[in-house]
């Protein structure tokens, strides 16, 4: 029987290891370094999305520009 979404599991010490290394893999690799434009793009871009799903309209398109701001991090 499989144990309820509350109630606390007790995982063996090698599966324990094994999830806080990849964690702290993933953790290390998946961060960006953003520069002020892009963060505030990326802020301005969310901010957009959510007043037009808020109007029922589709999301505004990136233009080229916006595309070659968000790139530059990589």
């Amino acid at each position: 029987m499989l144990p309820m979404a509350h109630e606390r599991v007790v995982l063996p010490a090698k599966v324990r290891e094994y999830f806080a290394d990849i964690g702290r893999l993933g953790g290390s690799s998946s961060r960006r370094q953003l520069t002020r434009r892009q963060a505030g793009l990326m802020v301005a871009i969310r901010e957009a999305k959510r007043v037009a799903r808020k109007e029922g309209k589709p999301p505004p398109k990136l233009t080229r520009h916006h595309r070659a701001i968000l790139r530059q991090g990589q």
